[in-house]
């Protein structure tokens, strides 16, 4: 009789990649070796797309080999009930933990939703007073005893400029005031911790979860003006890659890091490529509202926006790009039509959660801590 371990590792791959999210701790559960394969490959990512969480899966094995591209499979979480009667506008992976930013469908009143996938347990975050629709956030851990954090930039006058942070405690279930006074402006429309300046360079800000401070401005590994296109994806083991396009130019480069710490980075190059024979002459991604996602090994990119094809259709679009020149455009769907405003800058883009998903035993319900779940 054909039992479980009888089945071919080619077979298993493709069981494991079909699993919904939430599906994962039951079939970590069916025996030893399924549970290993699960955890040694990663086979999701989430995005956000049109106000709703989706789980997403982009295969991209052999593509640069002439292998057909299979359309990505983007489902969205319905299994979340809280996120069921609200609208997404971002959403932050680390460490097994998710933050979803939300806002009411009627009166666009902010909230925060801490989720871990793996328990599929949800909690929602009350702000000490309210929460600004213009207020940035940051998911970190410390990484002395592994407990997560959220990092709050808030603006408490109407100059468009962060004046207070704030760090909330998802273990003590508690917001504290930080005593940080910065020598640089970090603007509310600034994005994924890239600081744009009117001189030809922009800086990295890293936080340090643990000690709670930032670290000095760090460089990046190109020039960068104010329109240029600048955008930063999170990799795995703690990695960052970062995409570059200038505005007179159609060369999109992207770099990584071989070092990221609060105080110190470096970067090598990873990906160059020319769009204008693809794209045509005067092409840029949208400089305040697209993501990507990259695969090292396979040395693709993807590179994700939203496009117009009339004043009344606007649809999703994912960009794939590699080495020796290889280059498609997928069609993601119809996307929700939009007036760009500096208060939702990005948020109608489809945004990627670049990271892959790492399951975690982290405990954020109401059993284990005073919000409401």
């Amino acid at each position: 009789m054909t039992t479980i371990s009888d089945l071919s590792l080619d077979l298993v791959e493709k069981i494991l990649s079909r699993v919904p999210i939430i599906s994962l701790g039951a079939v970590r559960s069916t025996c030893k070796p399924w549970n290993r394969l699960s955890k040694r490959h990663q086979f999701l990512r989430f995005m956000v797309k049109n106000y709703k969480l989706c789980s997403m899966r982009f295969d991209l094995h052999g593509i640069l080999d002439g292998e057909e591209f299979v359309d990505p499979s983007i489902k969205e979480i319905t299994a979340v009930d809280s996120l069921n009667h609200v609208k997404v506008t971002q959403v932050f992976h680390c460490d097994g933990l998710s933050l979803c930013v939300t806002k009411d469908k009627e009166e666009n009143k902010t909230t925060l939703l801490v989720w871990n996938p793996y328990l599929g347990q949800t909690r929602w975050v009350q702000a000490r007073n309210y929460y600004d629709r213009l207020d940035l956030y940051a998911l970190g851990y410390d990484s002395n005893n592994r407990k997560h954090k959220i990092l709050r930039f808030l603006d408490t006058g109407s100059s468009c400029k962060v004046t207070l942070y704030e760090i909330y405690d998802i273990s003590s279930d508690s917001w504290r005031v930080l005593d940080i006074t910065q020598e640089w402006d970090i603007m509310v429309f600034h994005r994924d911790g890239l600081l744009e300046t009117a001189e030809p360079h922009a800086i990295l800000l890293c936080f340090d979860f643990t000690k709670e401070r930032f670290g000095p401005p760090l460089p990046l590994p190109v020039e960068h003006y104010i329109f240029d296109t600048g955008r930063l994806s999170s990799l795995r083991d703690e990695k960052l890659a970062a995409l570059s396009q200038s505005t007179s130019m159609s060369d999109v480069e992207i770099w990584v890091t071989t070092e990221i710490e609060p105080n110190a980075v470096s970067w090598v190059p990873f990906l160059k490529i020319d769009l204008e024979p693809f794209t045509g002459f005067g092409f840029q991604f949208h400089h305040d509202g697209c993501s990507f996602l990259i695969d090292e090994e396979k040395k693709v990119a993807v590179v994700f926006q939203v496009e117009d094809e009339s004043e009344m259709t606007w649809y999703d679009a994912a960009y794939l790009i590699g080495e020796n020149g290889y280059f498609e455009k997928i069609c993601l769907g119809e996307a929700e039509k939009h007036q760009s405003s500096a208060y939702n800058v990005g948020e109608y883009c489809p945004q990627v959660c670049s990271c892959s998903f790492v399951p975690i035993l982290v405990h954020i319900n109401n059993e284990f801590a005073g919000s409401q779940t």
